[in-house]
């Protein structure tokens, strides 16, 4: 088969086979070989099915887990190692955290935003990894730049000649003058108008605020980035440009539209302790508790695929992985809605640990 990162955007996972994170699992979490072993497969499943042909990638869904088993036997472990192995984006969220729609509290579609805000971080460093290259040698230009002005300036001996100079590093203590924007690092992702404003980052509306506050920044007579001049060492300088030769380069990329990608395609989100929303089927009435089997009524179109809106744009879960996991000590994994224990057929039973182990 071709290899992992055929597909730009979306092929960034290892293509370990299941034996290898079998090993790798092992080295860490004792026992539980059937977990590990499901836990593989699934992974692998997805690196299988992204060498489709892009007819045949739309046919075939992933096969949710449902782990099951007692207290400190090492589930979320299992979790939180696959997320290292995996270059996928990743997110692990207690099951408990949120509440049915309508109440106070977190909305299951809350998960969904937060794996895009995972999956955008993980894009953003792999472009940067990418482009740092050819940043460094930009950087060199721009502290040519500082030093004896533009290009057309000076002569060509004498800009050679204080190449040779910053390459020896004879101007290292060189003190410059270096125009630092005041957001660098943060490409406004909305997160301004949020503190401001009070509320979620997330949140549609804020995304919304947070344009119309750039779009009015941007109206005053200075248009363009609010900067702030500051003097350094040629040494320190030179970090500091090449981050914002980065953001420049960065411009140029669709990091969004690769994010989406990435988040749809690969995308893994681990439910732990889904237990705790399910009541006993024993009690006749209906439990009054926000946080039970409305989130599970919740959580439905999500596991089986639907539309969300994040901030980044429209985000579909037809082919993330979902990963449930629970001790099931009061409960049974057949008090959970019928409809949500289809959607994870592989079920694994993970065993207490023993005194061998």
């Amino acid at each position: 088969p071709p290899d992992g990162n055929s597909r730009e955007g979306i092929d960034h996972t290892i293509a370990l086979r299941p034996s290898e994170v079998v090993n790798e699992l092992n080295r860490h979490i004792v026992g539980q070989p059937s977990a590990k072993r499901a836990v593989a497969i699934a992974m692998r499943n997805r690196w299988r099915r992204r060498q489709l042909s892009p007819d045949l990638l739309k046919e075939v869904t992933p096969r949710n887990v449902l782990m099951i088993g007692p207290t400190g036997c090492g589930k979320t472990e299992v979790a939180r190692r696959m997320a290292k192995l995996s270059d996928a984006p990743f997110l692990k969220v207690e099951a408990t955290k949120f509440t049915e729609v309508g109440y106070h509290g977190r909305d299951v579609d809350q998960i969904i935003r937060d794996l895009m805000d995972v999956s955008m971080a993980l894009t953003k460093k792999r472009q940067m990894e990418k482009l740092r290259g050819e940043a460094k040698g930009l950087v060199e230009e721009r502290i040519l730049d500082l030093l004896i002005g533009p290009d057309a300036t000076g002569t060509k001996g004498q800009r050679d000649s204080f190449r040779g100079m910053l390459q020896e590093g004879l101007l290292e203590n060189q003190e410059l003058e270096v125009d630092v924007p005041n957001d660098l690092g943060q490409k406004g992702d909305g997160e301004g108008a949020a503190l401001v404003f009070g509320g979620d980052s997330n949140s549609m509306n804020m995304a919304a605020m947070s344009d119309l506050m750039k779009k009015i920044g941007g109206m005053g007579g200075k248009r363009g980035i609010v900067s702030e001049r500051k003097k350094m060492a040629i040494s320190e300088a030179r970090e500091v440009i090449l981050e914002i030769e980065l953001e420049k380069l960065l411009e140029k990329v669709d990091l969004k539209k690769e994010a989406i990608a990435a988040a749809q395609e690969s995308g893994i989100v681990f439910i732990d302790e889904i237990d705790k929303i399910c009541s006993s089927r024993d009690y006749n009435s209906k439990s009054a508790d926000a946080s039970a089997e409305g989130v599970q009524r919740d959580l439905l179109p999500l596991v089986e695929g639907t539309t969300i809106q994040t901030k980044y744009g429209n985000v579909d879960t037809d082919y993330m992985l979902f990963i449930g996991s629970g001790a099931f000590h009061a409960v049974k994994p057949s008090d959970m809605l019928p409809e949500l224990q289809g959607r994870l057929p592989i079920r694994v039973e993970l065993n207490g640990l023993t005194e061998e182990d």
